[in-house]
């Protein structure tokens, strides 16, 4: 490998890797670049360079909010079941955006029903009868609800598998991208001395 540097849209790139840094020094010699580094990474530490001792001052980048990062992943729920994880009437459920909260992910204990009290003909009057469509409408809207979530959560579960996967991936390419990067700096420390 050579120390030249090949210039790319104002970026240095060295030629068998793929390793992208900006450099003023156009194409210079790989070795002034990184002695250059070398110095001003003393500065920013507070460390003497050329007999000369200088502030600490850090100009690290702002942090970036893991929620804005989009993550590439091919998938696309089916729209029937899109629609089964929405509220009529609502925006659609999107399973990029939602998230539960370890309450809503608790396991449910199992509850026994009560037994079921016979109630003779001869007592079912209107009142009893108000109450029993008050109670099958509640009955009703408790399972719609619990339906909804136990979709949503599925929904969910199968995106998080697949951005999973993806992310593995992004880690396995970016591990050997800096296997190969600490290659080529362990050659240029062999050939140039440790930075």
């Amino acid at each position: 490998m050579s120390g030249c540097l090949v210039r790319t849209q104002g970026m240095l790139q060295l030629p068998s890797s793929g390793l992208h840094c900006l450099s003023p020094y156009g194409e210079a010699s790989l070795s002034m670049y990184f002695l250059d580094l070398k110095n001003k990474n003393k500065k920013e530490h507070g460390i003497k360079v050329s007999g000369q001792l200088l502030p600490a001052n850090r100009n690290t980048p702002s942090p970036i909010d893991p929620d804005t990062i989009q993550v590439p992943v091919g998938y696309e729920p089916d729209p029937a079941d899109l629609a089964l994880s929405s509220i009529p009437g609502q925006e659609m459920f999107d399973p990029r955006k939602r998230k539960f909260s370890e309450e809503e992910l608790k396991p449910q204990p199992m509850i026994k029903k009560a037994r079921k009290v016979f109630i003779p003909d001869d007592l079912k009057d209107d009142k009893y009868w108000a109450r029993r469509r008050k109670n099958n409408m509640a009955a009703k809207r408790s399972r719609d609800a619990r339906r909804l979530k136990e979709n949503q959560i599925a929904i969910r579960a199968s995106f998080l598998e697949k951005e999973n996967s993806a992310l593995r991936q992004e880690v396995a390419d970016l591990r050997k991208e800096l296997g190969k990067c600490k290659n080529i700096l362990a050659k240029y420390e062999a050939r140039h001395g440790p930075l």
